[in-house]
């Protein structure tokens, strides 16, 4: 009785064993293979839970090696997903700078055909976080933190397509996506393309604009530096509480403490004439400490 032989086990074999390559895998599962071929183990961490008790949202760190990464979602399974997405972006853009491939003797390096493997978990082509980074791009630049206001809610029921509009100052993106998270993603990203690579002076005329086409300094406006500091906790899952100390200082002057529950968490410091300006100065230093982070 003839007795077909097995199929040769080649590099198209899957991790599972069966012949016949993946055509994609998860971001969780392609981290994990990456570091068993560098002999490590991802570290996954949960930071925080926020939201309401029926709309949760997680978010993990993960460490690999000197490599770290946060990611967040509507699940654990989700927030693990976004982490590692956004490990292996880190991993990849270091090896494409680095030795540009696999070295001679075949050891992996961060192999750059990886990129064309991650299924990101938003389905939306766009790496890592926008909204975190045009975030940080704006408290790099001194600006007042962007703006999302849904401007339409289009289709089915069951076939929603939303549009989110971006706005820094007078210069203003739209996203759309079939979800709210999706199109916010999407607006943060075209806004943050349009603008990084810009001169900063060029960007500020185009940002800080009045609608008269007057340039103006950001210095020379009256900015509430609390409500940017709470609006850029919001954003990047951290929480700001301020503490007003009832005795004044050696000068007379009311004083306030501002605590970040950033990693590490931070304190800052801030005195003025009155209880008010005691925390607008201390969500100033806050600002600045979050500015001397990120330039890190």
């Amino acid at each position: 009785m003839y007795h077909q032989p097995p199929p040769n086990v080649d590099s198209s074999t899957s991790i599972e064993g069966m012949p016949g390559a993946l055509p994609s895998k998860t971001p969780v599962s392609l981290l994990q293979e990456l570091c068993m071929r560098r002999g490590i183990s991802p570290k996954y961490d949960l930071l925080q839970i926020e939201g309401a008790v029926h709309e949760p949202t997680f978010v993990y760190r993960v460490t690999v090696g000197e490599f770290a990464a946060n990611g967040s979602g509507q699940s654990k399974k989700k927030a693990k997903h976004a982490a590692a997405k956004a490990v292996l972006d880190i991993i990849i853009q270091g090896g494409a700078a680095g030795a540009g491939g696999p070295t001679a003797g075949g050891s992996p390096g961060a192999p750059p055909e990886l990129s064309t493997q991650i299924v990101s978990p938003y389905d939306d082509g766009i790496p890592g976080n926008p909204v975190g980074s045009l975030q940080e791009l704006c408290m790099a630049r001194r600006w007042p933190p962007p703006t999302y206001d849904l401007t339409s809610e289009e289709g089915f029921p069951h076939e929603r397509t939303f549009s989110i509009a971006c706005t820094i100052g007078n210069t203003k993106e739209i996203g759309t996506g079939k979800s709210k998270k999706l199109a916010k993603r999407q607006a943060a990203y075209k806004m943050t393309q349009r603008l990084k690579d810009q001169p900063v002076e060029q960007t500020q005329v185009n940002v800080l604009a009045d609608d008269d086409d007057e340039t103006i300094s950001l210095s020379s406006l009256s900015l509430n530096f609390v409500q940017m500091l709470q609006d850029i906790g919001q954003e990047a899952n951290f929480v700001v509480t301020f503490v007003d100390i009832e005795e004044l200082s050696v000068t007379g002057q009311h004083q306030c403490l501002v605590q970040l529950s950033t990693l590490p968490v931070a304190v800052c410091y801030g005195t003025g004439a009155s209880v008010k300006e005691a925390q607008s100065a201390a969500a100033h230093n806050g600002l600045e400490y979050l500015k001397i982070m990120t330039n890190k």
